[in-house]
């Protein structure tokens, strides 16, 4: 079930299923594959992160444009949206944002006011079909790895998706999985504190303190249930009120009842044993993404000098 007040689809991860655009002289140009065994590589920050994805995002455009296709290249859209994945524990971020309805419904006006989707609506279906294959290959088949989640994810090694990653990386099938691994470390994490006892007791004690202000309900997955469902059958005004109203009653039993603090500890706990269990993988990828940084700088630089040109005369930030 999707949570409410989670960011629904993030660039990085629409990245992820348009990763594969190529071009094959970039890769023998630049020489690239697997990084090899190296000294401790550095994760990169969060702005060399958007750096990389924004030159997946030029490539992609470039590749789809080779085959005559438009494909504007996008900015990821400014959220307020926070994620609890255990328990609302903010009680006054409850208060005013409720389970993020507001904010949800925001994204997916952005999302439905994206130039590439609405160009992809106003083809005909054959064309639709068509541009589909040209951006992330015609099926999920060519890149394979297994999540530590246990889900066996697949995607297409063809497509425009593809050959910019390839571009960026090198080594697609090497970057795919060891993207796929330490992307679902995260669910594995949250999974892991769900059910080890110390988290369940807990929820216990917030559940009779939930029964004690009239909320009857068992688990944090019965209250974002109950609001998924004011937010089918209530106008959005209502269902954001009664929302806000069930979470700050869940923050405040989170608190009350120590379930927000050993949700944190545990969450802290797993992290960093996963961390280290899976360290190599970690390290790999960190290592695909620093070597990828000069690539994604020379491809970014003419696309963002014309992109602030056109900020300067226009207002725009799109290609």
């Amino acid at each position: 079930m999707k949570r409410p007040w989670a960011t629904a689809v993030s660039v990085t991860a629409a990245a992820l299923v348009l990763t594969g655009v190529g071009v094959a002289a970039h890769t023998a140009q630049d020489g690239t594959g697997a990084p090899g065994p190296s000294a401790a590589a550095t994760e990169p920050t969060a702005e060399q992160t958007r750096l990389l994805d924004r030159a997946e995002q030029v490539l992609i455009s470039e590749c789809m444009t080779e085959h005559g296709f438009a494909y504007d290249v996008t900015e990821p859209p400014d959220t307020q949206a926070r994620s609890f994945p255990y328990v609302v524990d903010d009680i006054a971020w409850a208060r005013e944002h409720g389970y993020g309805g507001a904010e949800e419904r925001r994204l997916e006006r952005v999302r439905e006011a994206d130039p590439n989707q609405r160009r992809l609506r106003s083809l005909p279906a054959d064309r639709q079909e068509a541009a589909r294959a040209t951006l992330i290959g015609a099926s999920p088949v060519g890149l394979s790895a297994k999540a530590p989640t246990g889900t066996t994810i697949t995607a297409s090694d063809q497509g425009c998706v593809a050959s910019a990653q390839r571009a960026l990386y090198g080594d697609l099938a090497a970057w795919f999985r060891v993207k796929v691994i330490t992307m679902n470390l995260r669910p594995l994490r949250e999974t892991q504190v769900r059910e080890d006892a110390r988290y369940t007791r807990a929820v216990e004690r917030w559940a009779a303190c939930m029964r004690e202000a009239g909320r009857p309900y068992p688990t944090p997955d019965h209250t974002r249930r109950a609001a998924a469902d004011f937010a089918a059958r209530l106008p959005a005004k209502e269902a954001d009120a009664a929302a806000a109203s069930l979470a700050a009653a869940e923050a405040a039993c989170a608190t009350s009842t120590g379930l927000a603090r050993v949700a944190q500890d545990l969450d802290r706990s797993y992290r960093e044993e996963l961390r280290t269990e899976y360290r190599d993988e970690l390290q790999l990828r960190w290592r695909f993404q620093n070597d990828a940084l000069p690539r994604a700088r020379r491809v970014t630089a003419p696309h963002t000098a014309t992109s602030t040109a056109h900020k300067d005369t226009s207002g725009g930030s799109h290609a």
